[in-house]
This record gives C-alpha cells, sequence and structure tokens, in this order.
C-alpha cells in the first residue's frame, strides 16, 4: 500500500527507502509509483547542484571584482563557468547513476531499479544552472552601480542558499535555522576566500582595468 503524501514519516520512509533499512534504494514495491517520475528522491541533484552553482559562481564573481575587473568580463566568465559546470556536473551525474543502476543490474536486482540516469542528470543540470546564473542577475541590471551589484548578488546567493538549508532540513528532519545558516557559512567562508584571493592578485600583478 502507498503511503498518503498526508502521513509525512511514513511518506518520506517509502519515497527514501535508505532510512528504512534499504541503502540500495530497491525495495520492489517503489518501482510502479516511482518509475518516470520527478519526486523528492531527486532531491540529492537539486540540493547538490543549486549549492554547488551559487557556492561555484559566487566565489568566482568575488574573486573578479576582489581583482577590480570589469562587468562585462564577470558576467562572460560567470556565464562560462556556468555552462561547463552545466556540463561537467550532468555527465558525472549520468554516469554515477548508470554505474550504480548497473551495479543493481548485476546483483540480479534489476526488476527494481527505477532511477533514470538521463532523468538525473537532467535535474542536476537544470539545478546547476539555476544556481549559477542567479548571482550573474545582479550585473545585468544596468541601474546599479558596480558595487551594488555585487550587494545584489551577495544577497540573491546568501537567500538561495538559506532557502536550500531550509529545504534540506524539511527532508532530513534536522532543525531548519541550523541548517540553513551552515549552508550561508560555508558559503560566505568560500565567497570571502575568493575575494581575497582576487584582491591579492591584482596588488601582486598590478591588474589595471
Amino acid at each position: 500500500m502507498v503511503p498518503h503524501a498526508g502521513d509525512n514519516w511514513h511518506w518520506f520512509l517509502y519515497r527514501f527507502p535508505a532510512f528504512a533499512g534499504d541503502p540500495g534504494n530497491v525495495l520492489p514495491q517503489l518501482s510502479p509509483f516511482r518509475a518516470g517520475r520527478l519526486g523528492p528522491e531527486s532531491i540529492r541533484e537539486v540540493v547538490f547542484g543549486v549549492e554547488d552553482g551559487l557556492v561555484q559562481n559566487m566565489t568566482l564573481i568575488a574573486g573578479m571584482v576582489g581583482a577590480g575587473l570589469g562587468d562585462g568580463v564577470i558576467v562572460l566568465a560567470g556565464v562560462v563557468n556556468a555552462v561547463a559546470g552545466v556540463l561537467s556536473m550532468s555527465m558525472g551525474t549520468f554516469l554515477s547513476s548508470q554505474a550504480e543502476r548497473d551495479a543493481l543490474l548485476a546483483t540480479g536486482r534489476g526488476a527494481a531499479v527505477v532511477r533514470s540516469p538521463i532523468r538525473d542528470a537532467a535535474v542536476m543540470a537544470g539545478a546547476y544552472g539555476a544556481g549559477a546564473l542567479a548571482p550573474l542577475l545582479a550585473f545585468g541590471m544596468p541601474a546599479l552601480g558596480s558595487g551594488a551589484e555585487m550587494v545584489v548578488a551577495v544577497v540573491i546567493t546568501g537567500t538561495g542558499l538559506f532557502c536550500l538549508g531550509l529545504l534540506k532540513a524539511r527532508v532530513s528532519g534536522s532543525p531548519a535555522v541550523r541548517s540553513g545558516l551552515e549552508l550561508l557559512a560555508l558559503a560566505s567562508a568560500a565567497g570571502l576566500a575568493g575575494y581575497l584571493i582576487g584582491a591579492a592578485a591584482r596588488a601582486i600583478f598590478d591588474i589595471t582595468v
């Protein structure tokens, strides 16, 4: 019997069988329900993709701002990094998901395998792309000055990461605020490191624009 969505705990265990003693995620009764659908089982790709995209591109942007580079260079580098990340992350997700499926097939449990490598890769690509492009939105607003652009990018990134932490907490059952602040703190450290590296490079190599 499929648990009703209103029964939160049993619904969670049903959709995440690893927490119910089935780490292989191969409960046969899941096959007709999960096959070909995008549901909570894709939370791994969503959280990882958005978080990685936000942190990587925001760190890159912070480094270029610290180096005193212009908006055009920042946008170009950010877009290139986003495209490269989407391709890399989606291909990696496809290969890892395919390897997991093939390993289960080799053990004779193929009938229970319902995860689609293509779907997992598509979810990862969309999640990473959304995360990577979000900080760049500030640099596409002509009304903002150079200093304000960085502030808006930081606010967008921080808000996105905090909301992502809340989503992760909702799924895992961990404290919501703590989860959001953890992601925010880690991303802040990465962004600060990027800015300091850029500022140091500007001073050492006498970068001028």
